[in-house]
């Protein structure tokens, strides 16, 4: 879950998306490798929202708090939900 030390706003650059994404724990008993996959390519999303280009690669779901990582601190998406195959799943 995210430390509450994170203020709603407004990411505007890949360092507060780095450290926001970082701030994610890793879920009990899910792999730290696996964990570790999922902020990677959250943090691909969000490289290419920064440059408001489109996120080429597939967003399949593994943990709920994928998508977590996916919204600005605010709760709003960066991605459309469409975008997320597995999303109302979740």
């Amino acid at each position: 879950m995210k430390n509450s030390t994170l203020t709603p706003g407004h990411i505007a650059d890949i360092a507060a998306a780095r450290a926001y994404i970082m701030d994610f724990s890793c879920p009990s008993g899910f792999s730290q490798f696996s964990w570790r996959q999922l902020q990677q390519t959250a943090l691909a999303v969000w490289q290419s929202h920064l440059k408001g280009t489109h996120y080429r690669g597939s967003l399949h779901f593994c943990r709920p708090e994928f998508y977590a990582m996916l919204t600005q601190p605010s709760g709003q998406p960066i991605v459309s939900v469409g975008r997320i195959r597995g999303f109302m799943a979740a």
